[in-house]
């Protein structure tokens, strides 16, 4: 029986806008996982870390490097893939900020924010939140 071959996904380079859509790098994301699921890599291994590595260019390329320093040891493809996130999908995104809105509350950090500093900040999320017609999303 013959093998298949199955190329590897592409590679990421930071600089194309693609890259900034949530719904794009979270399908990269799941091709990566699968691809090093099919080769008998653990995504918890150094390889699979190494691998993503090899497919990043640009400055997240940078990034990748400035996490391994930092993270020493304790980096994983999973803590990368968090911090890939953040480094590539804006703050202003969407994603983001429905996050923000379900998970809004009076409370931040143990106490209780004034109820009007409360209300701004979800008049806010209203106003950045909307739809591909202009209008608001809440």
């Amino acid at each position: 029986m013959k093998r298949i071959k199955i190329d590897a996904p592409e590679n990421l380079n930071s600089g194309d806008k693609k890259w900034g859509n949530s719904q794009y790098l979270d399908t990269w994301v799941n091709a990566i996982q699968r691809w090093l699921s099919m080769k008998g890599k653990r995504l918890e291994s150094k390889e699979a870390l190494d691998f993503i590595g090899f497919k990043l260019q640009g400055s997240v390329f940078t990034t990748y490097n400035h996490h391994l320093i930092k993270e020493n040891d304790k980096a994983s493809f999973f803590s990368f893939m968090l911090v890939l996130r953040d480094f590539l999908i804006p703050s202003t995104s969407k994603d983001l900020l429905w996050k923000e809105w379900e998970a809004a509350s009076p409370h931040k950090d143990g106490r209780q924010m004034g109820i009007k500093t409360f209300a701004n900040w979800l008049e806010e999320l209203q106003i950045k939140l909307i739809d591909k017609d202009g209008n608001q999303s809440i």
